[in-house]
């Protein structure tokens, strides 16, 4: 039984592995066997011309690269500090209805973010218009719905219900206020958390699609995940070096923060009530 589990987990593997490997290998061929009807991993000439070209030809790939971090970044940014305040307040702090909103809280998470597309745009676009200022089409209409996701807080809020009350019960009888409580007890303790936040955060908003389709009609402002399709189409000998690219920094946070997303994750279950 545990043979054919072994099996069945290495098959599974595979599954995943392939499409990276299938990627790369690709990324060091000649257009005439990317183009070749049969499935080849195996380059028959080794060559960077891929790489060469994206560099010379499609310089433009590198401007929606930055586009990606940029949107990326701000968004673990706002996530991080979102989450560490609110998640705070609903694990430490006493307020009227405050397990009915952590409930609408944790709902918000069952919801697909397809559901909340169209009343994002509604409301930013009312938005710019009461404030006389344009924010669809864009990078603050992709950044504001991210930053208010709601499963960083309750990641969070996990993690800071494991905090002894008596020690933050302690530190006010001491004169600490919230915010020197935030920065030498809460933050400290929940480093793991952070770290397992920003990884999940980053791969969830590297990959953006929807939201880019939808809030961005200026070409030049759309992120690299969108750009990828039109390389595709549009230069395939190009493609699998730029999506060779577009994977490394995926790949390099999650094997570097796999580590935070496995403790962060298992705490902060340990630590619901």
């Amino acid at each position: 039984m545990r043979k054919v589990l072994l099996i069945l987990l290495f098959l599974i593997s595979l599954l995943y592995i392939f499409p990276i490997v299938f990627t790369c290998t690709n990324s060091f061929m000649t257009l005439n066997q990317i183009n070749f009807e049969a499935i080849d991993i195996i380059p028959k000439q080794f060559n960077l011309q891929q790489y060469y070209s994206i560099a010379l030809e499609k310089a433009e790939y590198f401007k929606f690269f930055i586009n990606s971090i940029k949107l990326t970044s701000f968004i673990i940014l706002g996530q991080v500090i979102l989450g560490i305040i609110t998640g705070f307040a609903f694990a430490k702090m006493s307020f009227k209805g405050r397990d009915t909103i952590f409930i609408i809280y944790i709902l918000a998470i069952l919801l697909p973010f397809q559901v909340t597309l169209v009343p994002n745009y509604l409301i930013l676009d009312k938005m710019g218009r009461a404030l006389n200022i344009q924010i669809l089409d864009t990078h603050a209409a992709i950044i504001l719905p991210g930053i208010f996701s709601s499963f960083g807080v309750f990641l969070l809020r996990q993690f800071i219900k494991g905090i002894p009350d008596e020690i933050i019960e302690a530190a006010r009888i001491d004169g600490a206020g919230n915010i020197r409580i935030l920065f030498k007890i809460v933050i400290p303790y929940i480093k793991p958390a952070v770290f397992s936040l920003i990884v999940l955060t980053f791969i969830d908003n590297w990959n953006l699609l929807e939201q880019a389709i939808i809030f961005i009609d200026t070409p030049k402002k759309l992120p690299l995940s969108v750009f990828l399709e039109q390389i595709y189409y549009g230069d395939k000998k190009v493609f699998y070096a730029g999506a060779v690219l577009y994977i490394v920094p995926a790949l390099i946070i999650f094997i570097k923060g796999e580590k935070y997303i496995r403790k962060g994750l298992v705490l902060g279950g340990k630590n619901d009530e």
